[in-house]
């Protein structure tokens, strides 16, 4: 194993689709919570609004714990933390199966699936980070990222078949075992990068492993990276060393708490993606139900999710793709997928038929994938020069769970209105 992490560069792609299969097993659950809704308001017969809020809880705690999971990762290696976060999203699953009312899901499904969930993703996309911060990150963290999708696709029918024949509860102890087993075999090859000599692996001149060295994330570079200019450079080297006379040693001291709070680009770039996320978060909650008022069938409902999720599988890989090559930000991306994605989630109000929900299905996959893909590259654009991984992984997953947190009660109001009779 040593071997592979000194001499072997390819080994961050083992670690990629070790935190790929991470994502899968945890978000493939959470972004499929509108199947298990339909089971507990049909058991607990509870409003649409407060039965929305377990997942639209669980999800938000997905994102906001990171600050938490920062911690945790000071004390702990991020491999164990992502294990103890496995550990916490099927103890979530499995005590939610023995719930007697649905208050009691809150604490079962919705904080702990959802603190499980962030330890997990949030150490395995910050391992990748960390992996590809020279080249190829963009593609890297949406390879990544698509194993939310992949899992929405996958436990879809995964669930439906077995709510309909075990019944929800057992189905969830069910997965709760399967995903324990997986989660912890694939924790084992989350490792940290070694830095010197993997820095020195692609290129062994001087001058290669000293830009790898100070490595800075700015702008993309044809081969996917993230690099700095040869003039910004020059500045990073010399406030590195200005910073670490002024430390007494080798520690680069990072910008407080103060200047995060003052950044007009941080304010900015939060309450976009608390907009962006509130308005996407209707499929992962309410599109099922949605779905069987317009009076579909099981069948017809994880079809359309699947649909969807296969759009967004293909948004994901296009972005993919082009994404290390693009000669603008990724950042505008986002932009471009929230304006159609709006067009499209309106459509909904007068989509009536199964063909007209499962195309408007496909086009909203394909537009969500542009602002669930590149956000973590976007973010390491902006944010990783002056702040570095920890706050650049916080800033792009902390903001969606506002806007997640506050989407449960509007999208049940939605769907009530889209389903009422002229």
């Amino acid at each position: 194993m040593a071997c592979c992490h000194l001499r072997c560069w390819w080994w961050r792609w083992v670690v990629t689709l070790a935190a790929f299969n991470m994502i899968f097993l945890t978000l493939g659950i959470q972004y499929n919570y509108s199947i298990l809704y339909l089971s507990l308001q049909a058991e607990f017969h509870s409003g649409s609004a407060v039965t929305g809020w377990i997942g639209s809880l669980s999800t938000a705690l997905s994102c906001l714990c990171s600050p938490l999971t920062v911690l945790l990762g000071r004390k702990l290696s991020r491999r164990a933390v992502v294990s103890l976060g496995v550990v916490l999203f099927c103890a979530g699953l499995l005590t939610t199966s023995f719930v007697p009312a649905i208050g009691y899901a809150y604490l079962t499904f919705g904080v702990l699936c959802g603190v499980g969930t962030n330890l997990t993703s949030h150490s395995s996309i910050a391992l990748v980070l960390e992996w590809f911060l020279r080249k190829n990150f963009s593609r890297a963290s949406v390879f990544t990222v698509l194993g939310s999708t992949c899992g929405m696709l996958v436990f879809s029918p995964v669930m439906t078949a077995s709510i309909t024949r075990y019944g929800w509860r057992k189905a969830l102890r069910i997965l709760s075992g399967g995903i324990l087993g997986a989660g912890l075999a694939s924790s084992v090859f989350l490792t940290n990068p070694p830095t010197e000599d993997y820095a020195a692996a692609p290129d062994k001149s001087p001058e290669r492993k000293l830009n790898l060295q100070s490595m800075v994330p700015m702008k993309t570079d044809p081969e996917g990276g993230i690099k700095e200019t040869a003039g910004e450079s020059m500045d990073h080297e010399a406030n590195t060393n200005e910073e670490n006379t002024e430390a007494g040693g080798n520690y680069i001291a990072k910008p407080g708490i103060l200047v995060l709070i003052k950044s007009t680009e941080v304010w900015l770039w939060s309450v976009g993606i608390v907009f962006a996320f509130l308005g996407w978060t209707f499929f992962n909650i309410n599109f099922a139900s949605f779905m069987e008022g317009l009076d579909f069938n099981s069948q017809q409902i994880s079809s359309c999710i699947m649909i969807f999720a296969s759009g967004e599988i293909l948004g994901k890989m296009s972005i993919g793709v082009v994404g290390d090559h693009m000669p603008f930000m990724h950042v505008y991306w986002i932009f471009t997928s929230c304006v159609f994605g709006t067009v499209l989630l309106g459509s909904l109000v007068i989509a009536k038929s199964y063909a007209a929900v499962a195309a408007v299905a496909f086009g909203s996959g394909v537009m969500r994938a542009g602002a669930y893909g590149p956000t973590f590259t976007a973010c390491a654009q902006v944010f990783h020069k002056t702040f570095g991984v920890d706050t650049t992984m916080v800033l792009s997953i902390a903001p969606s769970g506002i806007g997640i947190l506050i989407s449960a009660p509007l999208s049940g109001k939605n769907r009530l209105s889209c389903n009422i009779e002229p």
